[in-house]
């Protein structure tokens, strides 16, 4: 599950904020701050280690995310089943057994922190499934914007599934295309090749989902899916210049999560830009606690049935020209051959330690290098190819 960004309204004083489009960018500052706990939890039927995640709020102009260390975490089921949950890094918590979520059976989420404030979740049950039938890109044209969007269909007859949210995980392959097999270096005042690992060409970027997507059956004339959009990718985009990839996860929801859901959707949505008169405050999800009933807590223990999809493709399936590289390539030639060679070795040692890499030589001594990341894209990514990827 990708991280939610939760905006706490009744604690926060929003003095000033960038609306798209200002000139000036303004800065969100904290005129009063509360400590609340903040659960993102959400089980599903996947037979896996299932996980959740406990924080507390922090400062609007702080990018420390602080952690909910050392909680003792479980899950009761109505069959009698208890799962507990140990912390493998900060904040987050995995099931000490694979176990999956089951129609009919109902299921509370139960927290006692390291101090001893206990918390539990309403019971909640696992909606009926709803499979995705297609996974698929075309390019459209939105208000001027031409892209590649990915849709979803869902199977023909969706049953009582009515609420639905998705995220997904993009994947990329990246060439570095200045990329040699050779790097140059000083050895006393000879310039010589040596080899460079060849792993270096080749690697790999993943992005997660951050927006909320939503959707339900209720608005629609049929009982399906059909067509929904689920990213849209420019066709300048870098990121389909060698191969991409993205799988689509399908979460059925209940009623009470869609709500939950879709006003977080909702406040943190900039459409209709973020100046309210009447701030809405505090949202309340299904997690109280067991010491204070005024005590607030943020967050939803949702119980999901998923489906999910991946598809591959480039600029070429759809007859796009080649997308730009990543970043800029800034070439640079050097002359050992000059007449101050101190000098010219100076500026290749110089450039070296800002980055560059080595492209080419020839018999001339005239040396072409070129910044890191057109000739190494480890300098940026990761050399590991993921165990999914087909190419």
């Amino acid at each position: 599950m990708g991280r939610l960004i939760y905006i706490y309204i009744g604690v926060f004083s929003l003095i000033s904020l960038c609306v798209l489009g200002c000139t000036d960018p303004f800065q969100l500052e904290t005129e009063s701050f509360e400590d609340v706990l903040v659960i993102e939890a959400t089980i599903t039927d996947e037979f896996k280690r299932q996980e959740i995640k406990i924080s507390r709020t922090s400062l609007l102009e702080s990018d420390m995310q602080i952690f909910e260390n050392n909680a003792n975490v479980r899950i009761e089921a109505s069959n009698g089943n208890v799962y507990r949950f140990s912390e493998t890094q900060n904040g987050l918590y995995h099931s000490n057994v694979l176990f999956q979520a089951v129609e009919g059976i109902s299921y509370k989420l139960l927290i006692t922190t390291a101090i001893g404030r206990e918390y539990v979740s309403d019971d909640e049950f696992l909606p009926p499934k709803a499979e995705i039938e297609n996974l698929y890109g075309e390019v459209v044209n939105l208000n001027g914007e031409i892209g590649i969007q990915v849709l979803v269909d869902s199977n023909e007859d969706l049953g009582e599934a009515n609420f639905f949210r998705y995220e997904y995980e993009e994947t990329y392959k990246i060439i570095a295309p200045n990329f040699s097999f050779f790097d140059a270096t000083l050895i006393g005042d000879v310039i010589t090749l040596v080899p460079r690992d060849p792993s270096k060409q080749t690697c790999y970027s993943t992005n997660y989902s951050g927006d909320i997507i939503l959707t339900s059956v209720s608005s629609l004339a049929e009982n399906r899916i059909s067509k929904f959009p689920i990213r849209l990718i420019p066709i300048k985009s870098s990121i389909i210049r060698e191969r991409y990839s993205i799988l689509v996860k399908q979460y059925v929801q209940s009623v009470n999560a869609n709500t939950y859901y879709k006003i977080l959707k909702d406040l943190n949505s900039d459409e209709e830009g973020v100046f309210i008169d009447n701030q809405p405050g505090f949202i309340k999800g299904n997690i109280s606690s067991k010491q204070s009933i005024n005590e607030k807590v943020i967050g939803f223990f949702d119980v999901s049935s998923v489906t999910s999809k991946r598809i591959y493709f480039n600029y070429l399936d759809f007859n796009l020209e080649l997308p730009p590289y990543l970043f800029a390539c800034d070439f640079l030639e050097l002359d050992s051959a000059m007449t101050d060679p101190i000098n010219e070795r100076l500026i290749l040692i110089g450039s070296f330690r800002d980055g560059y890499k080595y492209v080419s030589g020839n018999d001339g001594g005239v040396f072409t290098i070129v910044n890191q990341e057109c000739g190494d894209c480890t300098t940026f990514s990761s050399n590991i190819k993921p165990t999914f990827w087909i190419d």
